[in-house]
Formats: C-alpha cells, structure tokens, sequence
C-alpha cells in the first residue's frame, strides 16, 4: 500500500503534529519515512548565497530532523531518513516527493476555524494543488479539547 511517507516540518511544534500519524502508518505498512525540512530562500536575481551561513543552516535543520527521527526509530520504523534543501516549500517538498517516488505526504494543518474560510494554510494549499502525490492533511484544531481530526485530500497530476 505504502512505501514512502513524506512528512515535511518547519520547525514548529505544530508541523510535528503529523508525525504521529505517520509513525503509526509507517509501522502498520512497513513504509520508510523521509523528514523534510525546507530553508527558504527567496527566489529574486541577484540575492548572494553564502556557503558558510547555508552549511551552519543545513547543519541545524538536519539536527533538528534527527531529533525527531530518533524517536520514531525508537517505535519501530526500521528506515527513516532526514533531508535538507532550500528553496520555496511548497515547490520543494513536491520536488522531493517527485523525485524520491514518495506514496503519500503527510502535513499537519490547523485552518481557520468555523469563522474562516479556508482551511488549508498557503503552504499545505500549494502542496496539494502541486503534489505528485496523495496529501494526507492531520487536522489540527484550536485548543478546543476536541480530538484531532484527520482530513484527506488527493491531489494527482
């Protein structure tokens, strides 16, 4: 059924969220999981790149990743893999599950609540308007109390 999960974080607490359900899939399906930290990067002509600040930024979001990578080793997932890149985030982690032929990415989402209009924020709208891949979206509401939700959404090419 699944091979690769994908679950794309940015360092909050948050984006975290998802990894849960991932973990669970993961152990139930044999898949492998990739941890995807993106450094954005703004797209203009002309911004210089700095190596040393790029190789001190790379170093911090791949300890970061293997932090959260531990644990869900620890719980069973035998292949659980971290990576880095820079870029947009929406354009990368379609990138990455392109090019790693990944089943099925995984991204927590809070939305706007009752009172708003869209649920899905910019960067989880454009991963699912882009991905090779199913979305599945991890609902997470507002501190309500309320269980977490789990929303799932195709996005095909």
């Amino acid at each position: 059924m699944f091979n690769h999960l994908l679950v794309p974080l940015d360092g909050s607490e948050y984006s975290q969220r998802a990894l849960a359900t991932a973990t669970d899939l993961a152990r139930v399906t044999g898949a492998r999981i990739t941890l995807l930290g993106v450094i954005w990067r703004p797209q203009a002509p002309g911004v210089p790149h700095v190596e040393k600040l790029d190789d001190q930024s790379r170093k911090r979001v791949h300890d970061y990743l293997e932090t959260l990578a531990a644990p869900v080793r620890k719980a069973g997932v035998a292949q659980v893999d971290a990576e880095v890149r820079f870029g947009q985030p929406a354009d990368e982690i379609a990138h990455v599950a392109a090019d790693a032929g990944v089943d099925l990415i995984l991204m927590s989402t809070h939305g706007l609540g009752a009172s708003g209009r869209y649920a899905l924020g910019s960067v989880a709208l454009k991963v699912l308007m882009s991905a090779p891949a199913p979305v599945l979206m991890v609902r997470i509401p507002e501190q309500t109390g309320m269980p977490q939700e789990v929303a799932v959404a195709t996005a095909r090419r």
